[in-house]
């Protein structure tokens, strides 16, 4: 254990600290980071490297500190944002403002970079000092939208889609293609808040992902791409972690028919995701028998720069927000 005395060392990551944080992660977290998912987090991310912070106590790394980051669209204009992750602190340091200092650190950086925002999705623990002591505002507590297969047969309206959707066919993809940018150029403006989910993006956050197994549904009619769900199987549930269409709740209730088969076919018990309640497609779900329950995620925002409206980014009916946009699914 430590006093709050001890004099600590801030500063960024350089070059080879790599060595230190995989090392750090292992005695905050009990297991390894594979070198390979901490490159694709922290250094290969198309919007940039990662903004890494660290605290050093001699040659002994005691705190880290990372935004990772994405291009969020806010009302027809793009701003630079920050996701918050990687937060760790070394067992005999913890309980002295590690987690603060970097925040504030990292921040100013962040604000004189000209970032707008920065977001995060703490757990139970730290949610507290987050919004009281960082300054973080709480934007929602995301509830979980699943449906239970165990306990409700898959309703015939999913197993058999109505006449408009059989000009729609869904087929699976191995990787992003570039009708994914097109895609994103239709869509991106329909919604007052968005992180940006472009080909490289996709393909850096699904298909090139070292430590975790996608499946990617894409709708497709006369070879225009209309939408696409990105799925992950976790226990005994089927996980929508993506899921982008054109303005045709259809498009929508057609893929959702597609992963709930992969669901059954895969032997899950349930199929969720995230979607907001003003989403018309979340009424359709909720008439199929989804219902919204646990796990509850928190969801906070810092906006870095004056001129951009806080209640755009704090009011939860403006996001688009699914659960790939956090760093756990």
């Amino acid at each position: 254990m430590t006093s709050p005395e001890v004099k600590l060392d801030v500063r960024a990551y350089q070059p080879s600290d790599e060595v230190y944080i995989r090392e750090l992660f292992r005695l905050s977290f009990g297991r390894e980071l594979p070198e390979a998912r901490w490159k694709w987090r922290y250094r290969d991310c198309p919007a940039g490297q990662a903004w890494i912070d660290l605290a050093w106590h001699g040659e002994t790394l005691v705190g880290h500190r990372a935004e990772t980051p994405l291009v969020l669209r806010i009302r027809g204009r793009d701003y630079r944002a920050g996701m918050a992750g990687g937060v760790m602190t070394h067992p005999l340091y913890r309980g002295h403002g590690l987690y603060v200092r970097l925040s504030q650190v990292q921040f100013a950086q962040m604000a004189r970079a000209g970032i707008a925002v920065g977001l995060g999705f703490p757990n139970s623990f730290s949610h507290r000092i987050t919004v009281d002591d960082i300054g973080f505002s709480d934007i929602h507590e995301v509830p979980t939208f699943r449906l239970d297969l165990s306990s409700h047969p898959l309703p015939a309206s999913l197993l058999f889609p109505g006449e408009d959707s059989r000009t729609q066919r869904v087929t699976e993809l191995r990787s992003f293609d570039q009708r994914f940018d097109r895609l994103w150029e239709q869509v991106k403006d329909d919604h007052v808040v968005i992180a940006r989910r472009d080909q490289a993006h996709l393909c850096w956050r699904y298909a090139d992902n070292p430590t975790a197994t996608y499946r990617i549904l894409a709708c497709e009619e006369g070879g225009d791409l209309l939408g696409y769900v990105v799925c992950k199987h976790y226990q005994q549930e089927l996980q929508v972690v993506d899921l982008l269409t054109v303005q045709d709740v259809h498009v929508g209730m057609h893929l959702v028919t597609h992963a709930a088969r992969l669901a059954l076919d895969g032997g899950a018990t349930a199929l969720s995701l995230w979607l907001n309640v003003s989403h018309p497609l979340h009424r359709r779900l909720e008439k199929l028998g989804f219902r919204n329950g646990e796990p509850v995620t928190y969801f906070v925002g810092k906006v870095l720069r004056p001129e951009l409206p806080e209640e755009l980014v704090f009011q939860f009916r403006n996001w688009y927000l699914t659960m790939g946009d956090s760093d756990v699914y």
